[in-house]
C-alpha cells in the first residue's frame, strides 16, 4: 500500500504533472495526448495520474485553469506597478504578450486547442473571467477620466484580439518578414489608443 502523501506534496506533483501535460498537449494536441504519455514523461507508473487526477480532461481543464490564473497574476502585477492609468493600460499588453512568449506550451493549451465538449464548471468560469479583470479595470479608469471612450468590456475585446493574434502569430513564427515583435508591441499599442482616445483625451 502507497504511503499516504502530505497536502504539500500531492499539490506539488499536481503541479509537475500539469507542466508536463501543458507541453504534451500543446505538441499533439488532445486527442493525442493520453495519462499513459504523462507518467512516462514524469517517469511514474501509467496508473499514478489517476491518484491525483479522475481523467485526461480533468487534467486539461486544471492546465487551462492554471494558466489563466496565472496570466491574472502577471498582468495585475504589471498593472499595479504603474500609478497612472495609460501607463498601466501599456503595462499589461506588455505583460500579456510577455507571458505568451515565456510560456508558449501553456498559452497553445489555453488558446489554441479545443476544450473537451463538457461545459466549464462556475469556479472555472470564474478564473478565466477573472482574467480579464486587470485590462477592464485600466480601461474602465481610462474610460472614466475620458482619456478613452468607448465600452471598457468591448475595448478590452479589440485589446486582446490585438496581443492575441501577435503572440499567436510568433509562436507560429510568422513574424520574420515583418519589423519585429517589439516594433509591432509598440505600434499596435499606440495605434490603440489613438483610435480610442475621446476629443478631451487627445494629445
Amino acid at each position: 500500500m502507497p504511503r499516504a502523501l502530505s497536502q504539500s506534496e500531492i499539490e506539488s506533483f499536481r503541479d509537475d504533472l500539469c507542466c508536463a501535460a501543458a507541453r504534451l498537449f500543446a505538441d499533439h494536441g488532445f486527442e493525442g495526448v493520453t495519462l499513459r504519455k504523462i507518467a512516462a514523461v514524469l517517469g511514474v507508473s501509467a496508473m499514478t495520474p489517476y491518484r491525483y487526477f479522475a481523467s485526461k480532461d480533468e487534467i486539461f481543464q486544471a492546465v487551462r485553469m492554471n494558466g489563466f490564473r496565472s496570466l491574472a497574476e502577471r498582468v495585475e502585477d504589471a498593472r499595479r506597478a504603474q500609478a497612472d492609468p495609460l501607463d498601466g493600460l501599456r503595462a499589461v499588453f506588455r505583460a500579456y504578450v510577455r507571458f505568451g512568449l515565456d510560456e508558449p506550451h501553456l498559452y497553445r493549451t489555453m488558446f489554441q486547442l479545443d476544450p473537451p465538449k463538457d461545459p466549464l464548471t462556475a469556479e472555472q468560469e470564474h478564473t478565466v473571467e477573472s482574467s480579464w479583470t486587470p485590462l477592464r479595470r485600466t480601461l474602465a479608469a481610462l474610460v472614466e477620466r475620458g482619456v478613452l471612450e468607448g465600452d471598457p468590456r468591448e475595448l478590452a475585446f479589440i485589446c486582446w484580439v490585438q496581443a492575441h493574434g501577435l503572440v499567436s502569430l510568433h509562436l507560429a513564427e510568422k513574424l520574420r518578414i515583418g519589423p519585429g515583435l517589439e516594433a509591432l508591441l509598440d505600434r499596435m499599442f499606440e495605434l490603440f489608443v489613438r483610435g480610442a482616445r475621446t476629443q478631451r483625451g487627445t494629445s
